[in-house]
């Protein structure tokens, strides 16, 4: 795919994320037509591509827990992005943005004890995919102030993987919505339906 391909389509899923938060929250994002999903890491009935690119973002995560250096290298290109924060979403800034050497060194820091998926859905446009949902984190940082506990919080998110060389690369981390403190998991700030 030539990159303003992708650029479009990067541009084309950033927007609606935004969009559909404006209006109508998490839950209209939530009930966009997609071609596949996932919840809580189960991908019972999904096939074929859209399923490698969720077993990828389960692997991506539990080796950002564990530490995994070697794997979150190999599956990042060279100009991968992690938006952190929802702040870019209201015309602010974002907490952070790391590039592919930042984002190594959170993970070789094992700053994140929990990074637990949920919800999380699956678009796919050929060889480009975007994911978006949401995880569970527990950011702990070695310069964390040791007086404030750890709390769990709520991060929504959309991402875009690609296919190059044959395998899947992951390229980019959106946060669209959080961090927001999220006891047991819980977050207060997202509606839920029945």
């Amino acid at each position: 795919m030539h990159s303003r391909s992708l650029s479009i389509v990067l541009e084309r899923g950033f927007l609606s994320v935004v969009a559909a938060i404006a209006v109508g929250g998490l839950n209209a994002f939530a009930q966009q037509d997609t071609t596949a999903a996932a919840s809580r890491g189960t991908n019972s009935g999904i096939t074929g591509p859209a399923a490698e690119v969720l077993a990828l973002e389960q692997q991506i995560e539990a080796a950002v827990v564990r530490g995994d250096v070697a794997f979150v290298d190999r599956v990042t290109p060279a100009d991968f992005r992690f938006v952190h924060g929802d702040g870019w979403t209201r015309g602010g800034q974002p907490l952070a943005s790391d590039d592919k050497a930042a984002f190594l060194k959170r993970v070789a820091d094992k700053e994140y004890l929990v990074h637990d998926l949920d919800n999380v859905k699956v678009e796919m446009h050929d060889d480009v995919a975007i994911t978006y949902g949401r995880y569970v984190s527990l950011f702990v940082p070695s310069n964390r102030d040791p007086s404030d506990p750890a709390r769990l919080n709520s991060i929504w998110f959309e991402r875009v993987y690609a296919k190059r060389n044959g395998e899947w690369q992951f390229l980019s981390h959106r946060t669209v919505h959080g961090p927001n403190e999220a006891p047991a998991g819980v977050d207060p700030t997202a509606e839920t339906r029945n």
